[in-house]
């Protein structure tokens, strides 16, 4: 038998069940631990918020039926970086670009996704033990680091700068030894209180570098065969670096490209493999980020702050901001 439930109704029964004590949902302030509903199936799972902004969830359960829930995730969702330790469970997320809308999540894989306001399908099968590790990374833990997102893979530095509007899913396949290590270190936790606190959040984050350290070594492999070699990487970054200190007033396509000693195509087709963006569009990205600094930190005018960041038009740069941002600079302003 299949089960179709959505995520909200399973909340609600959720709730009924702790009223009636069948089921336990426990919080010491640091760790909650609750249990699946009897009538569903066994198991559980634990989620330790480790610091602000970092938190990290330990899922073991197994399902008595085939199972189809339509999630939906909120819109302030985190980046979540996901570990499937057993189990399989099939997907269908729609409307995040470059992803299939039907895929398969199965032992021994991870990936890494930032899905805001988005409706999803899994359809988990009976009889199946589901072990599952995730790190959530919310904004404000990558504001901790003032510096050095270039080091980050080029689609995930918007979102560590506070710049990704776009959803983003990255399947990284299978698993690194060294990841296995540390999830084995994780579920197999000798400590208690503070000190299992301090132990999971190191893991944590080294689990997610190696996931990072990973991705970064794919899209390395991934470049050579499209023709970019280490002296033309060399001269994109040259590039960027020319439009993050320019973005002001940016040189023309061809004299950024004469700048680094790249033909123009080589700089356009370069650029957005490398980075993950186009020249433009790191440009809007560099100004709108000016603008949120200039809105939060002067009181200068719209006009004032449509010109202090490159436009000439006041409604040309609040339909850019409100592309960027989903709201207007004034709304941002207001909202201060």
């Amino acid at each position: 038998m299949t089960i179709q439930i959505t995520g909200e109704a399973l909340d609600e029964l959720f709730a009924e069940g702790l009223e009636r004590g069948e089921i336990v949902d426990e919080w010491n302030g640091v760790e909650g631990r609750n249990e699946m509903l009897p009538q569903f199936g066994y198991g559980g799972g634990s989620s330790l918020e480790l610091r602000n902004g970092l938190w990290l969830e330990l899922e073991d359960y197994t399902w008595r039926n085939d199972m189809v829930i339509d999630f939906h995730h909120d819109e302030c969702e985190c980046l979540t970086a996901k570990f499937y330790v057993s189990g399989c469970v099939r997907t269908v997320t729609p409307h995040v670009p470059g992803v299939s809308e039907d895929y398969l999540e199965v032992s021994g894989q991870n990936s890494l996704f930032f899905l805001p306001d988005l409706q999803e399908w899994e359809h988990s099968p009976a009889d199946q033990r589901q072990q599952i590790v995730k790190v959530g990374l919310e904004p404000e833990f990558f504001r901790t680091f003032s510096t050095g997102f270039d080091a980050l893979p080029s689609a995930l530095r918007p979102l560590a700068e506070g710049c990704l509007t776009e959803r983003l899913y990255q399947h990284l396949g299978t698993m690194t030894p060294a990841m296995r290590r540390v999830l084995r270190d994780i579920l197999g936790c000798p400590y208690a209180g503070v000190m299992r606190q301090i132990y999971l959040e190191g893991k944590a984050l080294e689990l997610v570098v190696l996931q990072l350290a990973h991705w970064l070594e794919v899209d390395q492999k991934s470049l050579r065969p499209n023709g970019l070699q280490t002296k033309e990487i060399e001269r994109l970054h040259q590039a960027k670096e020319i439009l993050t200190r320019d973005f002001m007033h940016p040189p023309s396509l061809l004299d950024l490209a004469r700048q680094v000693k790249l033909n123009d195509y080589k700089l356009k087709r370069g650029f957005r493999e490398l980075f993950g963006t186009t020249v433009w569009q790191y440009l809007q990205q560099q100004r709108m980020a000016q603008a949120k600094h200039l809105l939060s930190e002067t009181n200068m005018t719209m006009i004032e702050m449509t010109h202090a960041v490159g436009y000439q038009s006041q409604s040309h740069f609040s339909h850019m901001f409100k592309r960027q941002f989903g709201i207007t600079p004034r709304e941002y302003r207001n909202g201060l």
